[in-house]
């Protein structure tokens, strides 16, 4: 690897991206129950950075003749930019694979199978024989589901609770990456945009409707305030500016700008001042939410609580495994019968 290339490659470019992303979880599990193992962190967000990184690996391989063609691309692609041999990319790739995903196996079950999702998806993702990225609709729907996991990966390294899991919040994050991400993947123009204009308001009728549940369920009103204002922000100025969205180039300074602030409102939450600051507006939202639900009628209420108890049937990702196993027993043991 050429030392100017150390710094800019397709791993190292996504480094901090990954990093966050999987920091958020671990992050809202502090928030939530305190404290997590340092081992157990640092030792899944090294199996985590390594599995992924297999994936810009696999995706230089597959899109090798058609990157070097690419004036922009070929500036930080491993093996179209001729930092590495496609041989070695092989070798490096499949290293990383193995690794990330040995080093899973030591942090739980439902951490490596997350991976091991993550892998899968991407796969349909860059595969030549699935190719899922050239397709938009696909693209939308795979990429949300994937980076869902992402964000999801730090919390369930360290917990399998799936009753106080910020649904709702991973979920807004997830759509908001996804969109952002068609945008540069298909260098979107106005007419594109029309022409796909129900994918684009579906998803971002999920993105609003998560985003508000997510304020309205969660303690952490002031760090998702500052989540909204603080990219539109940016890209307002950005807009401002006349700068070209899709080029690799910006979308990373805006990406690099945006990343710390996902952390760090967040972070906000442990200074006295803002911490109590948010838990007067959680307060305030709970109270306003109870004297409305006291106000519903009892058919609006009844199919709430009904899934409400279903959902609280299940505390943990193994109550749920149970679950399904208990299921499946009863429909082999009724097909014997």
């Amino acid at each position: 690897m050429r030392p100017k290339n150390l710094l800019f490659n397709s791993i190292t470019l996504s480094l901090p991206k990954n990093f966050v992303q999987f920091s958020l979880g671990v992050l809202l599990y502090w928030i939530t129950f305190g404290l997590p193992d340092v081992y157990t962190t640092l030792l899944s967000l090294l199996a985590f950075l390594l599995a992924y990184s297999s994936v810009y690996v696999y995706n230089d391989i597959v899109d090798f003749e058609e990157d070097r063609k690419d004036p922009e691309k070929s500036k930080w692609k491993l093996i179209a930019g001729g930092m590495i041999s496609m041989r070695t990319g092989k070798i490096l790739g499949l290293s990383l694979l193995v690794s990330g995903l040995t080093l899973s196996l030591y942090v739980n079950k439902w951490f490596f199978l997350i991976i091991l999702a993550m892998l899968f998806l991407n796969f349909l993702h860059s595969s030549p024989y699935t190719r899922f990225k050239v397709k938009m609709k696909r693209t939308a729907i795979n990429m949300t589901v994937i980076e869902f996991l992402k964000y999801s990966s730090g919390w369930f390294a360290l917990t399998s609770d799936i009753t106080k899991f910020p649904f709702w919040l991973i979920l807004t994050f997830s759509v908001v990456y996804s969109i952002s991400y068609l945008i540069y993947k298909f260098k979107f123009k106005g007419e594109i945009i029309k022409s796909n204009k129900k994918l684009f308001a579906s998803m971002g009728l999920v993105g609003l409707i998560s985003y508000i549940i997510s304020f309205f369920s969660y303690d952490f009103q002031i760090p998702i305030i500052i989540l909204l204002v603080f990219p539109a922000l940016v890209l307002f100025l950005f807009r401002q500016a006349d700068i070209d969205f899709h080029r690799i180039n910006n979308m990373i300074l805006i990406e690099y700008m945006l990343l710390p602030v996902v952390i760090l409102s967040f972070v906000l939450l442990t200074v006295p001042v803002i911490g109590q600051a948010n838990e007067k507006i959680a307060m305030t939202i709970d109270q306003q939410t109870a004297m409305i639900t006291e106000n519903m009628p009892s058919y609006v209420l009844k199919p709430i609580e009904n899934i409400t108890q279903s959902v609280e049937k299940y505390k943990t990702l193994d109550d749920l495994e149970k679950e399904i196993k208990n299921n499946i027993e009863d429909v082999m043991t009724a097909f014997k019968n």
